[in-house]
């Protein structure tokens, strides 16, 4: 969810492995267990979210379909999906999961966790009270303490929740002219820090 300038960030979790037979042994497996493996997935994705948007959410249906699965992609614009990214969320006979982008330019995953996470959170799908404990131990904690939790939250939302497929981390790159003393860090991706730019 987050990259390695932010706090807690913890780099010990590994990518789940591209396994496209597992995928389709498993849902086999389900299907003889009595699973309805026919119900629609629903990519809903929104257009212009960011770069390629469109081909990153074609790229996942498209390997769905290949293992067995009934999915299909809806573009939509940002008013219609935000019912979808945030509660309180449609109801849906099948699976909808919803790309969408999101940044922790701040450094502390304070930022991110909650409104992503928590019971409460905005956009979260999630409802686990190991969940909304660590995130109230984080937010509350100072220091190495803080980073712990933190780094621990992530480890069991990655591993034993799996809340999100987090697929890539975009990258801003900055130009600065050899003129001016400043030097930008991965909150100038989103805002230009006039504060901190000066002339040598």
């Amino acid at each position: 969810m987050v990259p390695p300038t932010t706090l807690g960030w913890n780099p010990n979790l590994s990518p789940p492995a591209f396994d496209p037979e597992l995928a389709k042994t498993l849902l086999a497996e389900a299907k003889a267990d009595g699973v309805d493996t026919s119900l629609p997935i629903e990519v809903v994705a929104r257009t212009e979210n960011f770069p390629n948007v469109t081909e990153v959410a074609e790229a996942p249906v498209q390997m769905l379909n290949e293992v067995g699965f009934n999915a299909t992609l809806r573009m939509v614009e940002v008013a219609e999906h935000e019912q979808y990214y945030s509660k309180p969320y449609p109801e849906s006979t099948g699976t909808r999961p919803v790309p969408a982008q999101h940044d922790n330019s701040r450094g502390d995953p304070a930022f991110s966790m909650f409104f992503k996470y928590d019971s409460e959170g905005t956009q979260s799908g999630v409802n686990d009270p190991k969940v909304d404990d660590l995130i109230a131990r984080a937010s509350a904690a100072t220091g190495d303490e803080r980073a712990a939790l933190w780094s621990e939250l992530f480890a069991y939302v990655h591993d034993d929740i799996a809340a999100d497929v987090l697929l890539f981390h975009m990258v801003g790159l900055s130009r600065v002219s050899e003129r001016l003393d400043f030097t930008p860090t991965i909150a100038t991706n989103q805002q230009l820090q006039l504060s901190e730019i000066g002339f040598k």
